[in-house]
């Protein structure tokens, strides 16, 4: 778990993450979604460090697959939530329905995107 530099935002080990306020906290698999979550339930959400807040929104950004619970982490698809991962999407979407997960497009574009560059990896 590492420090976000947004007020008790934290990105944890599967790249998620994780509002914490005393006894409350949210979980998301995006900022985006986080920060509607913390508003929604009337909790501030505030920036404490510009330069680490613009940095964890890059890695957010950067880190959107098209494909719902997926991210790369190094080398590695990875599904959140599970101890999943494989070099490959295809293999990975095997592992996840093979699990009977759930798996899905959440972008067309940008999943189709990744789906072709990842194939071409193994040609």
């Amino acid at each position: 778990m590492k420090f976000s530099g947004f007020m008790n935002v934290y990105q944890m080990d599967d790249l998620s993450w994780k509002y914490v306020f005393g006894e409350k906290s949210h979980t998301a698999d995006n900022l985006k979604d986080l920060e509607f979550l913390v508003r929604m339930h009337g909790l501030k959400w505030n920036i404490l460090d510009k330069d680490l807040a613009a940095k964890s929104i890059d890695e957010d950004r950067n880190n959107y697959t098209g494909f719902y619970k997926v991210y790369k982490n190094g080398e590695f698809w990875c599904y959140r939530g599970s101890d999943l991962k494989s070099h490959s999407l295809q293999t990975l979407k095997k592992r996840v329905l093979g699990e009977n997960l759930e798996w899905r497009e959440t972008d067309s574009d940008l999943a189709y995107k990744n789906w072709k560059l990842d194939l071409r990896k193994f040609e």
